[in-house]
């Protein structure tokens, strides 16, 4: 039977229906939520998994028009910005470091995978080219050019030098590559640190890694950041040890691109838990639960982008694999250098091994 309305009164909801109603609705959006939650991360993930494989493409299409060159080296698209020497260090170079519009600094690949891909950014060209130049086309890195970014990168990046260019704090770059793949085992300024690994005379070439579907060209990571320190970026010209876009990979347990020193077993937990350190994976692996249900193992996940191009989602502790960050024949003897995560794993492969019998990479 249709409700009608007394005399001189109005259609309408009792109070208690109301809440029933507005009950109704808090149930739903406290339901609905967490799964809209999750599908904008799927998605962002995705995002981010599709930056990194046009990445690893970029790559494959330099080194088909550079004789196998791997863009990101300073032995390769870096050599400019090198300073000048006569024979240290296995190279010889006569010309002062410069900008030429292409490379910020050393190992800096965005720059030349985006002139190869065809992008046209700040600056773009072989000229000499000065201090504000170089600060615009690193702008147009973080800010300008979305394939360059990982849409849950949010975190802000300090200058810890500048390097003379007026470079200012900004987002943090989003993916790395690894100095064991862009660098030869020469002392620095081409060397990277540590150097206990022996890649066997190892160059910058893409048909030197061996299986890529094992090795890793970019992956996601922060410059440089570790559990008591937020990120920031070293924007010398001349940059070492990776400068802003590299360092050693994963796998070293001093690393500063995913520094895993919070997680459960390794040294910096017990300053995590105190409040004394904070937990760097969630700035360089930023997808996932990213630590909220106690920072534990597998919730920090990240993109690594192979050089056959595929790309896997891994957790912090997965990526650690010593097959990933080292060229084929590599022989590792170190026992030192690991994270405990990656020794309880890999035991063959990183404690089980000496000078004599070394784990030789695949």
């Amino acid at each position: 039977m249709r409700r009608t309305a007394r005399a001189g009164g109005r259609l309408g909801f009792t109070l208690i229906e109301l809440l029933v109603v507005i009950a109704i609705i808090a149930l739903l959006v406290s339901i609905l939520l967490p799964a809209l939650s999750a599908a904008r991360d799927a998605a962002r993930t995705l995002k981010c998994a599709a930056n990194v494989r046009s990445l690893t493409q970029a790559h494959a299409s330099y080194s088909t028009d550079n004789k196998e060159w791997i863009a990101g080296s300073p032995s390769t698209s870096g050599f400019d910005c090198l300073p000048p020497s006569a024979g240290a260090g296995g190279y010889t170079k006569l010309t002062a470091a410069q900008f030429n519009g292409v490379a910020v600094q050393t190992y800096d690949f965005f720059g030349p995978l985006a002139s190869s891909m065809g992008y046209q950014g700040p600056n773009d060209g072989m000229a000499t080219q000065g201090p504000a130049e170089r600060a615009a086309r690193f702008d147009w890195y973080r800010s300008g050019f979305e394939g360059f970014r990982c849409p849950n990168n949010q975190i802000t990046a300090t200058v810890f030098n500048a390097g003379g260019t007026p470079v200012t704090d900004g987002t943090m770059i989003s993916y790395n590559m690894s100095t064991q793949i862009t660098s030869t085992e020469n002392n620095p300024p081409l060397g990277t640190s540590p150097r206990a690994q022996d890649r066997r005379g190892y160059r910058p070439q893409l048909n030197r890694l061996g299986s890529g579907a094992l090795r890793v060209l970019v992956f996601e990571g922060h410059r440089f950041a570790n559990g008591g320190q937020r990120p920031d970026f070293d924007f010398q010209l001349t940059a070492n040890f990776g400068g802003a876009f590299g360092g050693t990979g994963p796998w070293f347990n001093q690393n500063q691109e995913l520094n895993r020193s919070a997680a459960p077993g390794e040294s910096g937990r017990s300053a995590f838990l105190t409040g004394a350190a904070n937990d760097a994976r969630r700035w360089a692996f930023r997808h996932g639960s990213r630590g909220k249900g106690g920072s534990g193992e597998g919730t920090f996940l990240g993109n690594l982008g192979f050089a056959d191009g595929h790309v896997e989602t891994k957790d912090d502790g997965q990526a650690t694999n010593p097959d990933y960050w080292f060229p084929t024949g590599t022989r590792i003897t170190s026992t030192t250098e690991w994270w405990e995560y990656t020794k309880r794993t890999w035991p063959n492969k990183v404690v089980n091994v000496s000078t004599a019998a070394p784990y030789v990479v695949p």
